[in-house]
């Protein structure tokens, strides 16, 4: 994942808020330990529910409840995407949280955050799934705010090309007009659709944030959709801090993953043992 979105020169943290010199350079490798910055992809469908290997997994899942919660989902399609992102989401805590590793908990909105012990190796250390169709999304920063996500699927895709009309509302007036007043525009709308949910996630804001708010300005083409990176316009305002960085991981899925300045946030993504944990 960390090619497709970004490289240690493109994607260093802007100016106003990077840790600066050698301290930057080590929090910037992606997917090392000491790094704390990575970006994950990974396929549901090679563990299937009921067998030995599915089961293994989730016993590896440090929480009781959240074992669990892998079983309560009727569907077993639910219960892969379900399980992997739990695994996923501990992995990458660990990762970034190397000794200082606790657990990972859950905000009152259900967002999965991470507990530190002791002094985490990073500032704000804070980290971002996301899963649909037949991916599960993992992206973190040690300084950045970040959040992920993934849009699409077979089946997905093949309903939203009889009609965008039910996601309107998230969208701008401008924004329709420019990408969909011709009709469906399937790859516009799977990399606006990520960036808008991945720009959401960074805030800790979710399904509670109005979309249509937040649109884009590409500075870089991709081969598929408007833009490979772009800035976030947030209000009819463009706003450099914030960076969203898009690929098409095959056919049917669109990945984003967004990144901004630490001060916007509005949850706390690490926390001393014990806080926040209410389910």
């Amino acid at each position: 994942m960390g090619s497709l979105f970004s490289s240690a020169e493109d994607d260093a943290p802007p100016a106003a808020w990077r840790l600066g010199g050698e301290r930057e350079a080590i929090a910037r490798r992606l997917g090392r330990e000491e790094g704390g910055a990575v970006r994950w992809a990974c396929r549901v469908d090679a563990v299937e529910p009921g067998s030995e290997a599915f089961e293994a997994l989730r016993l590896t899942i440090d929480d009781e409840r959240e074992r669990a919660r892998v079983l309560a989902f009727a569907k077993p399609a639910d219960q892969k995407r379900a399980l992997v992102s739990r695994v996923l989401a501990r992995r990458c805590a660990r990762v970034g949280l190397v000794d200082a590793y606790e657990g990972v908990t859950r905000t009152a909105r259900g967002k999965p955050y991470a507990v530190a012990r002791g002094a985490p190796p990073h500032a704000n250390f804070n980290f971002s799934v996301s899963h649909d169709g037949d991916y599960v999304l993992v992206a973190s920063e040690p300084l950045a705010l970040v959040g992920v996500d993934v849009c699409g699927g077979k089946q997905r895709c093949e309903a939203l090309s009889e009609s965008l009309e039910p996601y309107r509302a998230a969208f701008s007036i401008e924004e329709w007009a420019a990408f969909f007043s011709g009709g469906v525009d399937l790859d516009a709308f799977l990399a606006l659709w990520a960036c808008k949910e991945a720009f959401a996630k960074a805030l800790g804001q979710g399904l509670a944030y109005d979309l249509s708010r937040v649109e884009f300005v590409g500075y870089a083409r991709g081969g598929r959709g408007p833009f490979a990176s772009a800035h976030v316009v947030l209000d009819g305002r463009v706003d450099r801090r914030w960076r969203v960085d898009v690929a098409f991981l095959d056919e049917w899925h669109c990945a984003a993953v967004c990144r901004g300045p630490p001060g916007d946030g509005l949850l706390p993504f690490f926390a001393a043992p014990g806080a926040g944990r209410d389910g």
